[in-house]
């Protein structure tokens, strides 16, 4: 089925890279300044998998054997290959098995040119080709000890893999066997660096750079533009007419906010008003386009706003009321927890 011969059975020497983080603004994903640090493994363009050499890590023997019981349609090797944690729910395990098998009648695996390795995980992305498409999917192992990997036939969630995976392979974007690394100069600028982990095998760093907005000698340019905008936001929602603060927003978050005000009574739109002006911003991540405001409020604790830069340098606020996989990183979780310390961030600042 695949015809693409046997190459090389194993990957090069890892290597430690920098993966730029994206944000999923209201408008669509941005590249920011934030850098995860990964551990990387590149295999070569031929069918490496293919290979039944007996020298592969780990992580190469499970990932063969993976797609062997896949293309063979092997229920048993496959639930013995299965991490036991998603091998026990049975049912659930059967249900995504069928899939695999029936996918791989009508799909092909054209190359896997990079792996992952963090937290705990090993994530190879496999170019599919079918019919109408072709596309990386993330095939996923959990570290079981002793060179030992066990496979996820339900993608894990967690914080870091979701970040890797709108990384490596991004929603809407042609695959591209080389992701977008951050630059030397991004990571040797970091003021902080926080673990969004818990495994101790192979733990990734998020490395970000922050100050407070109090600190000594004359403020940065980007923390000025904060309060500045800021000021103005609280000044604009202080009129009767607040279609001036709506400038100050996307057009997406501005748009249903405008909505909420027309249709709420004048108490909740006070009571709203209140809650923003109360805010007093303290520390500020610049991860330019994206900078992460963290402020504090008299009775909702600690805050957090997101604006974005614009082409002329404008700030606007942005996911005012957006879910996504950066609030996982910003607003919850350790660097959530430094944010509300006695001395915010400082337990994750590079020393």
């Amino acid at each position: 089925m695949f015809g693409l011969g046997s190459g090389v059975a194993s990957a090069q020497d890892a290597r430690t890279v920098y993966a730029a983080m994206t944000f999923n603004a209201e408008a669509g994903p941005m590249r920011t300044s934030a850098c995860l640090q990964l551990t990387e493994r590149a295999y070569p363009a031929t069918a490496w998998w293919e290979n039944a050499a007996g020298n592969a890590s780990g992580p190469d023997r499970a990932f063969k054997s993976v797609i062997a019981a896949m293309k063979q349609k092997d229920r048993g090797a496959l639930l013995e290959l299965t991490d036991p944690t998603q091998a026990r729910d049975t049912a659930r395990f059967d249900q995504q098995a069928n899939a695999f098998f029936q996918q791989f009648q009508s799909i092909q695996l054209l190359a896997v040119p990079r792996a992952y390795e963090f937290d705990g995980l090993v994530v190879f992305f496999g170019k599919f080709r079918s019919r109408t498409q072709t596309v990386f999917v993330p095939l996923v192992f959990a570290y079981e000890g002793e060179d030992s990997f066990g496979f996820l036939p339900s993608r894990t969630k967690t914080v870091t893999f979701n970040i890797v995976e709108d990384w490596f392979a991004p929603s809407g974007s042609p695959p591209a066997d080389t992701p977008a690394y951050c630059s030397d100069s991004e990571v040797k600028r970091a003021t902080h660096r926080v673990s969004l982990g818990t495994s101790t095998w192979r733990p990734s760093s998020l490395l970000l750079t922050g100050a407070p907005l109090d600190a000594p000698g004359p403020p940065s340019t980007v923390a000025a533009q904060v309060k500045s905008a800021i000021d103005q936001m609280r000044a604009a929602l202080r009129k009767t007419d607040v279609d001036e603060f709506f400038r100050y927003m996307t057009p997406e978050g501005g748009g249903r906010l405008r909505q909420w005000f027309a249709a709420t009574e004048a108490k909740d739109r006070d009571e709203y008003k209140t809650a923003f002006i109360d805010q007093q911003p303290f520390f500020v991540f610049d991860e330019s386009p994206l900078i992460v405001v963290y402020t504090r409020t008299r009775t909702s604790g600690v805050q957090v706003l997101y604006f974005t830069v614009t082409a002329d340098k404008r700030l606007l606020w942005t996911n005012s009321s957006h879910i996504t996989v950066s609030d996982q990183v910003f607003k919850q979780g350790p660097l959530f927890v430094a944010a509300g310390s006695p001395e915010p961030f400082r337990s994750v600042a590079i020393k």
